[in-house]
């Protein structure tokens, strides 16, 4: 990946020839009288280096002890005070004939956490490479945003930006870089804080904009101080979402009173109040673009946004999955119909050791596709609601997606059909397989519902039958 970048322009190619002829760019020395270009590229291989992983394919390129492979964004090398020189490549980690990890191997050679990462990587079932990755990106590639999102990230995370020693506003960053929201809602309230949003105070004083007056509460000046404590709808939200507000000293500014409410608070509270912010202000912002596009977005919607039965012999089966984090596990569910709308089969179905949400859902996919073979079923349409698997699996030729050995699989077992197609579908629409996968959860079924699937699953496939019987 990074040799292919360097040499896409003219002086991507002098730097190869000159500076790492026989080796590759991450190991490369800076050398004697370089140009101006290649200590550039050089200044930014540390970043580069911290955020490359292998994804794995056969494994048989990648070494177990030194080389970044574990999944996840934290750190990628495997960590042991023992090396076991027995062991140096990961396909030694896999069981080739049944294509799964070695579970019992791996627990021996590593710790549990760690094991558990290993365990949770999907490996392929073809003879696929094993290739280099950016791991901050979903798919795989870098590109100058993500490299700038991660050193600003790294640099907010670092530092408090204010020239007071005071513990408030060191606690105030901690908890805030703490807190298990997006990273996009706690860069706005540190924006906000520092006086660094493009609000119309802002704007006005670059004479950029002449209306000053805040645009949700329509009463004062929209400033920081405004939009962080006194605006009169935030003060609505928060009253409503029972958010204390302490009293402090009427000389206190109000950026002080903000970082001492926000400290105060209990961990439940200080997400409820950041993202309340930002939510108001993201609100905002999108009435000022988007207004009349949405509301003519959302009365196509109510025409478009139907679910819709398919021809004559053609079986359409809607797949769904939930994710659980911190268990790491995945409940996926089946739900196939016929030309009638009438229910034909329906599968909920558990997995352990999940590395994320989007595994989950191409696992959900994968099973569709098993569960089609078991019930001879010859012309499909596999419709679900997660985007991203759906365009791996239309993708042709490789991708560096996480999903790749699964959406391979999923390719594959594709030409064992008569017809088979895949399609996107919003949430709104995919609700029958989306209950389905709730009560799978909830009553940790594993298997078919040979018995019939649940009243709240019969309901909502109902509702769609009559929704597009009424559109005709």
């Amino acid at each position: 990946m990074l040799r292919n970048s360097v040499s896409a322009r003219d002086t991507g190619w002098g730097c190869y020839t000159r500076y790492f002829p026989f080796s590759d760019i991450l190991s490369a020395k800076v050398g004697s009288y370089p140009s101006f270009t290649w200590i550039s590229i050089c200044s930014a291989r540390e970043l580069i280096g911290e955020a490359i992983l292998w994804r794995v394919g056969n494994g048989d390129r990648i070494n177990i002890w030194n080389d970044p492979w574990l999944p996840g964004r934290g750190k990628n090398k495997i960590f042991v005070q023992e090396i076991r020189p027995t062991w140096k490549t990961v396909n030694q980690l896999i069981e080739t004939e049944a294509n799964t990890w070695n579970g019992e191997m791996v627990h021996n050679l590593v710790d549990k956490t760690t094991a558990a990462r290993i365990l949770s990587s999907p490996i392929s079932g073809s003879s696929s490479e094993d290739m280099i990755v950016w791991k901050h990106e979903g798919f795989g590639e870098y590109i100058v945003k993500s490299g700038y999102r991660v050193l600003t990230t790294a640099y907010l995370q670092n530092t408090t930006h204010t020239s007071s020693n005071d513990n408030d506003y060191k606690e105030f960053y901690q908890a805030l870089w703490s807190l298990n929201i997006p990273e996009k809602i706690k860069i706005h309230s540190w924006r906000l804080v520092n006086n660094l949003v493009p609000h119309f105070g802002n704007l006005a004083r670059k004479t950029l904009c002449v209306e000053v007056i805040c645009s949700l509460c329509k009463a004062d000046l929209e400033d920081s101080d405004h939009l962080m404590l006194s605006c009169g709808t935030l003060q609505c939200v928060w009253a409503s979402l029972q958010v204390k507000i302490p009293s402090f000293e009427a000389l206190l500014c109000y950026k002080n009173h903000f970082v001492r409410t926000f400290s105060a608070a209990d961990e439940q509270q200080k997400r409820i109040i950041v993202i309340s912010i930002w939510g108001l202000w993201f609100q905002y912002e999108q009435d000022l673009s988007q207004n009349q596009e949405n509301l003519r977005h959302s009365l196509r919607s109510m025409v478009k946004d139907l679910w819709r039965p398919r021809d004559y012999g053609v079986i359409k089966i809607n797949f769904d999955a939930t994710f659980q984090k911190e268990e790491r596990l995945a409940t996926t569910a089946i739900l196939a119909r016929d030309s009638t709308g009438e229910i034909v089969g329906a599968e909920t179905y558990l997995f352990e050791d999940v590395v994320d949400a989007f595994v989950a859902e191409a696992r959900a996919c994968e099973r569709a596709l098993i569960f089609a073979r078991m019930m001879g079923f010859l012309r499909l349409i596999v419709e679900g609601d997660s985007l991203t698997v759906i365009k791996s699996i239309k993708k042709k030729g490789e991708d560096k997606l996480v999903l790749r050995p699964i959406t391979h699989h999923i390719c594959k077992m594709g030409l064992h059909f008569d017809e088979v197609s895949y399609l996107f579908m919003p949430r709104t629409v995919n609700g029958a397989a989306h209950t389905l996968v709730l009560e799978g959860r909830r009553r940790k079924v594993c298997g078919g519902w040979v018995n019939g699937v649940p009243e709240s699953v019969m309901m909502v496939a109902m509702n769609d039958r009559l929704a597009w019987n009424q559109c005709l």
